[in-house]
């Protein structure tokens, strides 16, 4: 599901946040022209990529800083500064090149994509036939841009993994003190929508549902209303 949340928190939380602010980025002042000016932006980059020191700035690496921007709103601010020198780089200022350098220049490590890989290809059964990952991945890449053509870096791996899991235990809850989650409605990377699910399958949990916000990860995440519960 992260396709759809990923879009929905960048769409729903973060475009209309720079769109607020228009007068310091310069990057349009409804959501919808902020999308444009971001896919122009991301279609330059194919047929023009943008070297930043040790840095080859494309339009996977356009994407991929996007993605890691929408954890957690305090983000914001550095990637519209970063988009904000990307549109004038020859007159960029000093604060939009560090933001630019910060946001795109580290990706996911080797030790952590075996670490990803070894979790998720184990943890449920997928797909062995890799045309459906090639079919989901075009299905995804165009209802939602931002993540869908990552599902076949992130999801084909899975289907040559060598180790075949048992069949899986159904999760009840049964014998568990009371669990308490926490989730936001645009939360990117676990959607609300997964949350809901689990809870449901805990049946001796409790959900606090946190409106209006996105951030991954919510105690301890200056709201106080979620503290107070935990």
């Amino acid at each position: 599901q992260q396709p759809l949340s990923f879009q929905r928190r960048c769409e729903d939380s973060f475009l209309p946040w720079i769109a607020k602010y228009d007068s310091v980025y310069h990057y349009g002042t409804t959501a919808s022209r902020v999308k444009v000016k971001g896919e122009s932006r991301r279609s330059s980059l194919h047929d023009h990529s943008l070297t930043v020191g040790q840095l080859t700035l494309g339009p996977n690496q356009f994407d991929n800083g996007v993605i890691e921007a929408m954890y957690n709103a305090s983000n914001f601010e550095p990637l519209a500064l970063a988009l904000a020198g990307l549109e004038h780089w020859n007159t960029a200022t000093v604060a939009e090149k560090k933001a630019v350098n910060q946001l795109y220049g580290t990706y996911l490590s080797p030790s952590f994509m075996a670490e990803y890989y070894a979790v998720s290809c184990n943890d449920t059964p997928w797909s062995r036939d890799p045309s459906y990952w090639v079919a989901r991945s075009g299905k995804d890449s165009k209802a939602y841009p931002l993540v869908g053509s990552r599902v076949l870096e992130f999801s084909t791996p899975c289907a040559y993994w060598p180790y075949h899991p048992p069949t899986p235990l159904k999760i009840t809850g049964s014998g568990l003190p009371p669990i308490l989650m926490l989730n936001s409605t645009h939360d990117p990377a676990t959607s609300y929508e997964g949350a809901v699910r689990a809870h449901r399958q805990l049946h001796n949990s409790r959900l606090v549902t946190v409106t209006g916000g996105g951030d991954h990860g919510q105690y301890l995440n200056k709201n106080a209303c979620v503290d107070g519960v935990v």
